[in-house]
C-alpha cells in the first residue's frame, strides 16, 4: 500500500513521567532497533513471555522478530519505553483491515487495530503501559483507525485494569471458545472520560516527581566551597540561614584530600563526593563550572538522587556549545529517570513551615503566603520576590527555572494545583516548551486556582510571514492572547500587575459582573480611575436612591453623591467606611475602587487599619488606591491585607481580570463537535487521497485544487458556491449556462492565494459574452499561471467576513474569523482562538469584531445570519483539531446574508508533516 501523507508523518519522540515521579523516553520503534528489541525479551520473565505471546516462548529470531520489526505507522504501529538506552517497554497496533481495500472502503467496515503491550517485569504498575497506550491512540486517531481491540490472558489483570483505567469505554468478555482469552474491544474517540483519565494520570506522575525538588528531605550542596563566597556556599548558608528542616549536606572534593581533620561548612561536615553522603538525597544543587555538570550529574544518578538543580551558567543562554552541553546534561536526567530545574537558575524556596527551604544563592527576605512564582529569568525573579517582600505579599513557592530543560511551567502547574499551600499562580514567560500542553494543563488548573502571566516579548518581529490571510493575521501575540483566553491565564504587563492581581486573586472574592463604584476623598484621582475602567470594559454602577440616601446622612457638606463618589479631603476614616458599607451593601455595584490621599498621618494609618478590616469582612472586592504610597512605618504596622494599587490603571486592570476571570469561570468547559464521526472519516480520506495524489506536490506548495478545497469545506456543514472546473472557453461557457447566470470565473491555479491582485477573478458575469471576455482577458493576464478555471454561482448579497485556519506549529490550530474581502489585511479586524471550542466560544469572537454592526444589522441593513455564521467558526475549529494536516484555511469571503451563508472562494494547504495534534505524547 502506497503510504498516505499521515502515515508518512514520524511520531515525536518525547519523555514521560511515571506514578513514582521517573521518566521514561517514548519514541517510535526503529529498525536499527533489532539488538535492543532480543535484548528486552531475553531480560522478560517466563511468565511475562506467555502472556504475551500466549506460549512460553524462548528464543526471539527468525520471521517473527522481523514481523516484530515491521512498522509503518499505518497498518502496523509500534510504539517504545526506553530508559537508560534500553527498551523497558513496547506498544503495538496492528490494523486489522486495510482502508485501501475497495472492498472494506465499500462494506464501511470500522477502521480497527489489534493492540499489544509488554512491559519490563521491574517496572510494573508505573504506567508505562497505559503511556504507550496513549501513544498509540494518537497516532491510530490520525490515520483513522476508531476502535482497538485486544487478545489476552484472562489472568493477565495488570493490562485488564489498564484498558479498564484508561478511561475508554472498553467491554471484556471471556472467548466462548477457550474460557482462558478475554476479549477486550473500546472506541478510542477522542471523549471527556479518556482525556479525563489522561489528565489524572498526568496530574499524580508531575506532583510525585517535583516532590523530592520542592519539598526535600535531604539536599547535597555539590559546589560549596569551604572559604570565600561561592554561589554553592551561599546556598548552604541562605538554607541554614532559614532553617531548612530536612538533611543538608555539602559535597566539595577538598574533603578528600583534608589533613587537618573533617572539612566542615557552617559546622556542617563536608563529603568529598555526593557517593560519600550518608543516606538517600532527594535533591542535589549543582553549583560547579558548567564544564563538570555533566560529570557531577552523572555521579548524582549513581548515588540515587531523585532531583537535581543546577545553578551553573554556561549551556543553551550562550550558543550552540552551551546547547550541547545542555543536551548531554538532559540525557544524563533522561536515563536516569531524575528530574532536573535549571540550569542557568538562580533556586527555589519554599516557604512551608515543614519544609524551610530557601536554596538560592543571593539573599531575598520572602514572605510566607498563598502565591506560587515561577520566573524564567533570574533578575526578574529577584525584582518580583523583592518587590512582594516591600509590598508584603507572601510566597508558597518560588522557582527560577532558567533554561528549563527539564522542568518548566507545565510540570510546576501540576505541582501548585496539588499544593494545598498554594491558592494562586503566577508565571514570568520568556518563551514556551510546549504551548498546546501549557493551555491543556492551565485550562484544567484554572477552574482551581487562578493563574496570571506576563508572557515577554509582545513585538510582531517574532511573527512569521505566511501567504494567506488568515496566516498574516494571526501574530504571534495574538496568538498567546488566544491561548491564554482559552486557559483561562490572566495576561498583564509587569512584574508590579503580575503581583498586584495575583494577590487581589487571593485575599479578595470575585465580582458577579462589570459595574464598579469609586468612592473616596480624591476627586481628581477618581476622575482618572473612572477612564482607566472603561479601558478594562468596566463600567460605572448606577448607585440606588436607597444608597444616595445613606451617603447624604453621613457624607461631609458638599460631597458629591453620584458615582464617582467624592467624601472631598475634609471626610474622616470613619465617613470613609460608612461610605464604603453603605455602597457595598448596594445590589447595583460589582466591585468598588477605593481611592484616598493622605491628609495628616495619623489619619493614614487609621484609613489603612480600616480597609484591612473592610477586605477581611467584604463579600464584594474592594481596592485601594492611594495618592501616594504609604508611609514605611505605616505599611510596617499593617498586617498587608488591603489589596492596594500604585496607580488608576492597575486599580481598573486588577478588578477588569477579576472580572473576565468571573466570566470565565461562569462558562461551560465543553467542545462542540458538530461534524459526525462518519463525516469525519470521509473528509479523512479526502485529505489522504489528496496528499498522495500527484497534484499535490511542492510545487503547489500543499494547495489543494479548489473543487477539492470547496468539497472539503462542504463535507464540513458550510455551505459552498460549488464551482465547475474548467480547461478552456468553451467548457467555461458550458459551466455558467448549468449554473445559470450571473456566475463568477476565477484562474484555478491553487497557489494563486490572492487571486484578485492579478487580476484572476471577474464576477457577476451575466450571459455568455461576458464569460468569454472575461476567461480572455485571465488568461492574457496570467499566461501560464491560470491552470485552467472554475465556474461559480453568485452568491446573494451580504456581509463579507474571512474565516480560517492556521496550523501554528507550536500553538496548534488556530481558528480566525474577521471581516473579510478584499480589504481583510487593512482592517486587521479579527478574533483568533485555540481549537477546538464551544458555540457561546465562537459568538463571543463574533461579537468581539469592530465589524459586528455590520452583522446586526447597521443603518437598517438587514441582519445577518450570526447563528449560521456561529456554527461555521465551531466547524472550522473541529476540522482544525481533528486535521493536524490543514495547514492553512482560508475561506474568504464567506458572505453572511439574512438566510444563511456562502463561502465564495476557499483555499486550502495541506502539510504531510505537520505536527501531530495534542495528546500525541504529553511531552514537553
Amino acid at each position: 500500500m502506497k503510504p498516505t501523507g499521515a502515515s508518512s508523518r514520524p511520531i515525536p519522540e518525547g519523555d514521560a513521567v511515571l506514578s513514582d515521579g521517573s521518566t521514561v523516553h517514548i519514541r517510535s520503534l526503529e529498525s536499527t532497533d533489532r539488538e535492543r528489541l532480543v535484548a528486552f525479551f531475553n531480560s522478560l520473565s517466563r511468565e511475562t513471555r506467555r502472556r504475551r505471546f500466549f506460549s512460553p516462548l524462548t528464543h526471539l529470531e527468525g520471521p517473527l522478530l522481523d514481523r516484530l520489526l515491521e512498522v509503518d505507522n499505518d497498518r502496523s504501529i509500534v510504539i517504545v519505553a526506553e530508559r537508560d538506552r534500553k527498551i523497558v517497554g513496547v506498544g503495538r497496533a496492528n490494523r486489522t483491515a486495510d482502508p485501501a481495500d475497495p472492498a472494506a472502503a465499500a462494506a464501511d467496515a470500522t477502521p480497527t487495530a489489534e493492540v499489544a503491550f509488554t512491559v519490563d517485569d521491574g517496572l510494573h504498575g508505573l504506567g508505562i503501559a497505559t503511556l504507550l497506550l496513549e501513544a498509540l491512540v494518537s497516532r491510530a486517531r490520525l490515520v483513522g483507525i476508531v476502535r482497538f481491540v485486544a487478545v489476552t490472558q484472562s489472568d493477565n489483570h495488570e493490562m485488564m485494569r489498564v484498558f479498564q483505567s484508561s478511561g475508554f469505554d472498553a467491554s471484556m468478555h471471556r472467548d466462548p471458545e477457550d474460557p482462558a482469552i478475554t476479549l477486550v474491544s473500546f472506541p478510542i474517540a477522542d471523549d471527556e472520560h479518556s482525556r479525563d483519565a489522561q489528565r489524572q494520570r498526568e496530574r499524580r506522575a508531575a506532583h510525585a516527581s517535583l516532590q523530592p525538588l520542592l519539598r526535600p528531605r535531604s539536599i547535597a550542596v555539590i559546589g560549596a566551597s569551604v572559604t570565600g563566597n561561592s554561589p554553592g556556599r551561599r546556598i548552604v548558608h541562605e538554607l541554614l540561614a532559614h532553617g531548612f528542616t530536612g538533611t543538608l549536606s555539602p559535597v566539595n572534593p577538598a574533603a578528600a584530600d583534608s589533613v587537618g581533620g573533617p572539612l566542615t561548612i557552617e559546622s556542617i561536615a563536608v563529603a568529598p563526593r555526593i557517593g560519600d553522603v550518608t543516606g538517600p538525597v532527594d535533591l542535589a544543587i549543582i553549583a560547579v563550572p558548567a564544564a563538570a555538570v555533566v560529570d557531577v550529574a552523572e555521579q548524582c544518578a549513581a548515588a540515587g538522587v531523585h532531583g537535581i538543580l543546577v545553578v551553573s551558567a554556561g549551556f543553551a543562554e550562550i550558543g550552540p556549545a552551551g546547547r550541547l552541553r545542555q543536551d548531554e546534561l538532559l540525557a544524563v536526567v533522561r536515563r536516569s529517570g531524575m528530574r532536573l530545574i535549571g540550569p542557568n537558575c538562580l533556586g527555589v524556596v519554599t516557604t512551608d513551615e515543614a519544609v524551610r527551604m530557601q536554596a538560592v544563592f543571593t539573599e531575598l527576605q520572602i514572605v510566607r503566603g498563598g502565591i506560587a512564582l515561577m520566573s524564567q529569568s533570574g533578575a526578574v525573579a529577584i525584582a518580583m520576590a523583592s518587590m512582594a517582600a516591600q509590598e508584603r505579599i507572601g510566597l508558597s513557592s518560588f522557582v527560577s527555572v532558567g533554561n528549563k530543560a527539564d522542568v518548566s511551567g507545565n510540570d510546576l502547574l501540576d505541582y501548585w494545583d496539588q499544593d494545598d499551600s498554594t491558592r494562586v499562580i503566577a508565571l514570568y514567560l520568556e518563551s514556551f516548551g510546549n504551548p498546546r500542553k501549557f493551555a491543556r494543563i492551565a485550562r484544567d488548573v484554572s477552574r482551581r486556582k487562578p493563574i496570571v502571566a506576563i508572557k515577554a516579548a509582545r513585538s510582531k518581529a517574532g511573527a512569521r510571514a505566511a501567504a494567506s490571510h488568515t496566516g498574516a493575521l494571526t501574530a504571534e501575540d495574538a496568538t498567546v492572547d488566544a491561548l491564554f483566553a482559552q486557559a483561562g491565564v490572566l495576561r498583564v504587563d509587569d512584574p508590579r500587575e503580575l503581583l498586584a492581581l495575583a494577590y487581589a486573586l487571593e485575599r479578595l472574592p470575585l465580582p458577579a459582573g462589570r459595574r464598579v463604584a469609586i468612592v473616596g476623598n480624591a476627586g481628581g484621582l477618581a476622575i482618572l480611575t473612572a477612564d482607566a475602567l472603561a479601558t478594562e470594559g468596566l463600567v460605572l454602577a448606577d448607585l440606588q436612591p436607597a444608597t444616595i440616601t445613606r451617603l447624604g446622612a453621613l457624607a461631609p457638606p458638599n460631597a458629591s453623591l453620584k458615582n464617582p463618589v467624592d467624601l472631598t479631603a475634609s471626610a474622616t476614616s470613619e465617613q470613609l467606611r460608612e461610605a464604603l458599607a453603605s455602597v457595598l451593601d448596594d445590589p447595583g455595584v460589582d466591585a468598588i475602587v477605593a481611592v484616598y490621599v493622605t491628609i495628616h498621618g495619623d489619619e493614614e494609618r487609621r484609613t489603612l487599619d480600616m480597609l484591612e478590616q473592610t477586605n477581611r469582612t467584604a463579600t464584594k472586592p474592594v481596592v485601594s488606591m492611594f495618592a501616594s504610597p504609604p508611609h514605611e512605618a505605616v505599611l510596617a504596622a499593617c498586617s498587608g491585607a488591603a489589596v492596594r494599587a500604585a496607580t488608576p490603571r492597575e486599580a481598573a486592570l486588577i478588578v477588569g481580570r477579576m472580572a473576565a476571570r468571573a466570566e470565565w469561570l461562569a462558562r461551560p468547559d465543553t467542545i462542540d463537535r458538530p461534524i459526525g464521526d462518519d463525516t469525519l472519516t470521509r473528509i479523512r480520506r479526502l485529505i489522504h487521497q489528496a496528499l498522495s495524489n500527484d497534484r499535490s506536490n511542492p510545487d503547489d506548495g500543499g494547495w489543494l485544487p479548489p473543487t477539492v478545497a470547496f468539497e472539503l469545506l462542504a463535507l464540513a456543514g458550510i455551505a459552498v458556491a460549488a464551482p465547475i472546473e474548467v480547461t478552456n472557453a468553451d467548457e467555461a461557457l458550458d459551466a455558467a449556462a448549468s449554473i445559470g447566470f450571473p456566475v463568477s470565473l476565477k484562474a484555478a491555479n491553487p497557489s494563486l492565494v490572492h487571486r484578485s491582485d492579478r487580476g484572476a477573478v471577474r464576477i457577476g458575469l451575466r450571459d455568455e459574452y461576458n464569460v468569454l471576455c472575461a476567461y480572455q482577458a485571465i488568461e492574457h493576464a496570467l499566461r501560464d499561471d491560470m491552470h485552467g478555471a472554475f465556474v461559480q454561482p453568485m452568491a446573494e448579497t451580504g456581509v463579507e467576513m474571512i474565516l480560517g485556519i492556521k496550523n501554528d506549529p507550536l500553538f496548534g490550530p488556530l481558528v480566525l474569523v474577521g471581516s473579510g474581502g478584499r480589504n481583510a489585511e487593512i482592517w486587521q479586524d479579527t478574533a483568533v482562538h485555540l481549537a477546538p471550542f464551544d458555540r457561546d466560544t465562537a459568538t463571543a469572537m463574533i461579537k468581539s469584531l469592530r465589524s459586528y454592526r455590520l452583522l446586526d444589522g447597521f443603518r437598517a441593513s438587514p441582519v445577518a445570519d450570526q447563528a449560521a455564521l456561529a456554527d461555521a467558526v465551531v466547524r472550522v475549529g473541529q476540522l482544525a483539531a481533528a486535521f493536524p494536516e490543514i495547514a492553512e484555511l482560508d475561506a474568504n469571503p464567506l458572505i453572511v446574508h439574512p438566510s444563511g451563508l456562502t463561502a465564495v472562494d476557499v483555499k486550502i494547504r495541506l502539510n504531510s508533516t505537520a505536527p501531530l495534534p495534542d495528546g500525541d505524547l504529553r511531552m514537553k
